[in-house]
């Protein structure tokens, strides 16, 4: 595993949704890329990448931009986690794999975030929470294709060797 370029792509997905997010936004909903990479990275390398991808992202974006410290550290490595459990039962090049992985994290994600935030003392309605949860499922879900098929191709880079560090004897 290539951990300098995965390092490399969670802060890019970092600097996108922390800079461009704002300019990015439609419906008043930001995209959450750092999520979205989680996602792509579970899917594609198992649940250990997925985990350490969402908590590291999760925790750049609440260390900045957050509002409740651990929130979206939290939910990125739930989602990471979930989407690396089914890592080994699908297959990579399916078509409709970043699309159900982008719905399903995207509403997992989302889910976790109002939850913490109204455990912590925020007043969230039912009706604001359902206003939001739609428009951003639908772009997260978008973004996750795209960034999906964008980490796929560079797979071949990125995986692990299978057969681990290669040890050169001297005799």
């Amino acid at each position: 595993m290539r951990y300098w370029a995965l390092t490399a792509i969670v802060l890019a997905a970092y600097l996108i949704q922390s800079v461009l997010g704002p300019f990015l936004a439609i419906a008043g909903v930001v995209p959450n890329v750092v999520l979205v990479v989680a996602i792509s990275c579970g899917l594609l390398f198992g649940w250990q990448v997925g985990l350490g991808v969402g908590f590291g992202g999760g925790l750049l974006i609440d260390l900045t931009i957050g509002q409740l410290i651990g929130s979206h550290a939290l939910a990125g490595s739930l989602v990471g986690f979930v989407a690396g459990l089914v890592e080994e039962r699908v297959f990579k090049d399916n078509l409709l794999l970043p699309l159900v992985g982008g719905v399903v994290g995207s509403l997992l994600g989302q889910t976790v975030i109002m939850i913490c935030l109204t455990m912590f003392g925020r007043r969230i309605s039912l009706a604001e929470f359902g206003s939001t949860l739609l428009p951003s499922m639908v772009y997260d879900t978008v973004l996750c294709i795209l960034v999906y098929w964008r980490i796929f191709r560079m797979y071949g880079f990125l995986k692990p060797d299978p057969r681990g560090f290669i040890v050169i004897r001297r005799r």
